[in-house]
């Protein structure tokens, strides 16, 4: 390897002692050191065996007979040495293991504790199949370097030592020096054609993450690949990341045979080197037949472990680029993060301004100069055509972004200047695009709020409509949903996330085309359940339904990243301007009783906002602001 190679190794070994002896963790430590104690006495009692095997054989062998008491003394001896191998061995494994799995849970938390703390940004230009891939074999890449290393490289070495320690004080300096000699060369040569391989076995993991990333994404995208009969297409591109995967794997597969080979050519040139000196001793009568006996054993001992050493090598080696991918990980900075003397959110009413606002991706201008209010207590809608910056507004609010200038405040603190956990717990949002988890209907709803009982959850469904829909169900709110809500229509999705928002009893609310995806009947149903949850709260409407915002106390029209229009549903209307415009393109689908329903509601929204002012003072579900 290379210097540069060298030293980013070190550092990773670095990473890993962090996780595998955290200061402080006496325990841990003392385990390891206690897993090292019995890994040197099983090393110890495995020495002990050639030297007895040896003189066993030089008893049996002599011409004048042998005593049998003598015999069952050394083959005793014998016995009770490899059995105590065992059973240190056996020890050994049971202390470590704990250490190995602790460390990779360790490691496996933190890379995903750190994916979560990452901004969207990062998420949105990576892909999830390929990153999932990269931390699962990470984390067993840790597993393996700390159990082949603990379990096979390190007792290898010592008992390199402990052999030619044996070697030199019984037989000799010159076989001790061989044996030596013929383990560098052995570990020289399988480290300098392994570093030659691995660069295949780099590719194949680079196609591996692609044909991973590809078969994921195509899966979660089940019914577009449906839609388009894209089954081929999405197959052929599958195929494509798996027939460079195919070609990497043969290279990789047929390169070993030069390591196999090489390997074995130096094991058999020092077995013969030591065993030809071993003959020429015995001849001079320098050595017994039980010495030769004895130098066989060790040599066979010693380079068994030393046949699988090239696997070992080449595994390690795997196990570090696994480690250095996953590790890498957290070389990634967050673009949004809190600030060294951010404080906790303060909501007192709710009073957010948004006030000269400029946002860009890269070199794409999104807001340009935005300023707005919405009043504690009040209802402001966004609406505009596609592209003019409304959600872009819902991500600042969240920061998932920061403004590049001007500045987003909720009752006078600069969202900048207080933890992003406790702005979030302050606002809950219904999306758009309401994905679920893979789990219980219930269980998505109880996620608005950790440790809601479940008649808050129910309660929250009844608010969002769909608690009739639920008891219809066979096994009610434990009926699973399926990966990213499958199970569930459009609009029962719809209805969950508003449940679950409900159930946060947050200070703001933000509601991003809140009832997009409901029939007409459940819209009504819903947006007037959303009425009474959020009356008398902060409310920001981000909506393209013009009829769902006709009565907001201010509608924000957005165009190009521009305010270009403000005032209520009335005012706008009179304008004649691009509200006007986009109300008449879409009053012209819509059926005349709908058109008639809507004149009614504008007129009578004043004293409709009175009643339901009324009845949400007594909805157990309106939240405290000063608790909050």
């Amino acid at each position: 390897m290379s210097q540069a190679a060298w030293r980013k190794t070190i550092g990773l070994l670095g990473e890993l002692m962090r996780y595998t002896a955290p200061r402080g963790n006496r325990r841990i430590r003392l385990r390891i050191a206690a897993a090292f104690g019995c890994l040197v006495a099983s090393k110890g009692a495995n020495m002990l065996t050639p030297l007895l095997y040896g003189a066993a054989v030089d008893l049996v062998n002599g011409s004048s007979g042998f005593a049998m008491k003598a015999l069952v003394f050394l083959v005793g001896g014998y016995a009770l040495a490899r059995l105590g191998q065992q059973i240190f061995a056996e020890a050994k494994q049971y202390l470590f293991a704990k250490v190995a799995q602790r460390a990779v849970r360790g490691a496996a938390m933190h890379a995903f504790q750190y994916l979560h703390s990452l901004s969207l940004k990062f998420h949105m230009d990576r892909q999830t199949g390929g990153m999932t891939r990269a931390i699962d074999r990470g984390a067993k890449g840790i597993e393996f370097m700390l159990t082949i290393a603990f379990f096979e490289v390190l007792p290898l070495f010592v008992e390199v030592f402990f052999v030619s320690v044996i070697l030199w004080s019984l037989f000799g300096w010159m076989y001790a020096a061989a044996t030596f000699i013929t383990v560098l060369l052995y570990i020289y040569f399988t480290v300098r054609v392994t570093e030659w391989r691995i660069r295949f076995r780099r590719a194949m993991n680079t196609a591996d993450e692609a044909a991973a990333t590809r078969a994921v994404d195509s899966f979660l995208n089940y019914e577009t690949v449906k839609y388009f009969n894209a089954e081929e297409t999405e197959a052929n591109r599958y195929d494509e990341a798996m027939k460079t995967y195919e070609t990497m794997a043969v290279k990789s597969t047929t390169s070993l045979s030069v390591v196999n080979i090489g390997q074995g050519a130096i094991i058999a040139a020092g077995l013969m080197i030591m065993m030809t000196m071993a003959g020429f001793d015995i001849q001079n009568g320098h050595l017994t037949i039980g010495d030769f006996v004895a130098v066989n054993t060790y040599l066979l001992q010693l380079y068994l472990p030393l046949n699988f050493l090239g696997w070992v090598y080449r595994e390690l080696r795997q196990a570090l680029v696994d480690m250095e991918r996953m590790f890498g990980l957290f070389d990634e900075k967050p673009d949004v993060a809190d600030r060294d003397d951010a404080k906790p959110l303060i909501v007192s009413g709710g009073d957010l301004v948004f006030d000269n606002v400029h946002f860009s991706y890269g070199e794409r201008h999104i807001l340009k100069g935005v300023s707005f209010r919405v009043p504690a207590g009040k209802r402001v809608a966004i609406v505009g055509p596609s592209g003019s910056g409304k959600t872009t507004i819902s991500r600042l609010l969240f920061r998932f972004y920061d403004p590049q200038s001007g500045s987003v405040r909720l009752d006078g603190q600069d969202l900048r200047a207080v933890t992003q956990n406790s702005l979030r717990a302050a606002i809950a949002v219904v999306p758009q695009d309401a994905v679920m988890f893979n789990a219980s209907i219930g269980y998505n709803i109880g996620y608005g709020r950790s440790g809601a009982t479940e008649a808050e959850i129910a309660h929250a469904a009844k608010l969002a409509a769909i608690d009739g829909f639920i008891s219809k169900l066979p096994q009610g709110y434990e009926t699973m949903v399926g990966e990213r809500g499958l199970k569930l229509s459009g609009g029962e999705k719809q209805r969950v996330a508003i449940a679950r928002a409900i159930l946060k009893k947050p200070s703001v609310f933000l509601f991003d085309e809140a009832t997009s995806a409901l029939d007409s009947r459940t819209e009504k149903d819903i947006q007037q359940a959303l009425d009474e949850v959020s009356e008398n709260q902060t409310t920001l409407m981000i909506a393209h339904r013009l009829s769902t915002i006709i009565h907001a106390d201010e509608i924000i029209v957005l165009s190009e990243g521009e305010v270009v229009e403000r005032g209520t549903h009335q005012h706008l209307m009179r304008q004649q301007g691009l509200y006007n415009a986009m109300w008449q393109r879409q009053s012209a689908g819509f059926t005349d009783t709908t058109i008639s329903a809507t004149s009614a509601t504008s007129a009578t929204s004043a004293t409709s906002a009175t009643s339901t002012s009324a009845a949400s003072a007594t909805d157990p579900l309106q939240p405290d602001n000063a608790a909050s």
